[in-house]
């Protein structure tokens, strides 16, 4: 460890390292969206895999003053933790949408600086048939050479014609603009309920592309209690998506011929 944070500023958001991010193979971002399949499976992530917080990112202008306590010590909002080649940023609340756009710059500016292979995002994708599937379908879009051979490994559902909206459009967006490998895995869940099933899925996804052995025996077996505890961060997060426009993903797309 350092001995004191160094703090560096991208693109409006401050990074507070706490030790260097290097050896970083694969940055996995799980911010809290549709049926917090990403926020569930980078805790997952980080608990399974004994991962250390090494950054803290934070922002007076774009973020809330919120302060997040854990084990009595204070924490920033958003935090990068690392372990086995696997970097997972998680955060405590929803990024508004006016911060997003700045948010999507400053991860793939800080992932190309320190030398990242590919950004995984990790999402839900609201189905109204989500209730009658057992174990719900990974779908991916990649960017970049790295990403598609990822996900033709993965061997996903295809989407033919869709929309994504909100903070993985962004980054995707972002990282076609920096030529950074960007793969955004999307599964099958609830739209407005936390779906450990399908978070699931993802971190089966995640352990395979990172070449790690990641046990979901224990997120399925707490699926219940974590539907009830996270019920109010996808209240939030509902009302942070109605904002920035997410029921477009819900519309048929526009044809093209």
């Amino acid at each position: 460890m350092l001995s004191r944070a160094i703090e560096e500023e991208i693109n409006g958001f401050n990074y507070y390292m706490f030790d260097e991010p290097k050896d970083i193979d694969y940055l996995v971002v799980s911010l809290p969206d549709v049926g917090l399949v990403g926020s569930i499976a980078g805790l997952h992530l980080v608990r399974e895999l004994e991962m250390i917080d090494i950054v803290g990112i934070d922002s007076y202008t774009a973020l809330p003053p919120v302060v997040v306590i854990q084990n009595g010590e204070p924490k920033h909002p958003i935090r990068l933790y690392v372990g086995k080649g696997i970097g997972v940023v998680v955060t405590d609340v929803p990024i508004a949408p006016p911060a997003l756009p700045m948010f999507a710059q400053s991860i793939v500016q800080f992932a190309k600086m320190n030398r990242v292979k590919l950004i995984l995002s990790v999402t839900g994708m609201g189905s109204p048939r989500r209730i009658e599937v057992e174990k719900p379908r990974l779908f991916t879009l990649a960017v970049g050479r790295e990403a598609e051979i990822e996900a033709n490994r993965l061997n996903p559902s295809k989407i033919e014609n869709g929309i994504l909206v909100g903070p993985y459009a962004l980054i995707l967006k972002e990282a076609i603009r920096r030529r950074m490998p960007n793969l955004v895995l999307m599964v099958e869940s609830f739209i407005d309920l936390p779906d450990p099933e399908a978070a699931a899925v993802a971190v089966e996804a995640l352990s395979k592309i990172a070449g790690v052995e990641v046990n979901v025996g224990k997120l399925l077996e707490e699926a219940e209690k974590l539907k009830l505890r996270l019920k109010e961060l996808m209240k939030e997060t509902k009302n942070v998506m109605a904002k920035m426009g997410k029921t477009y993903e819900y519309r048929p797309p526009l044809i093209y011929t």
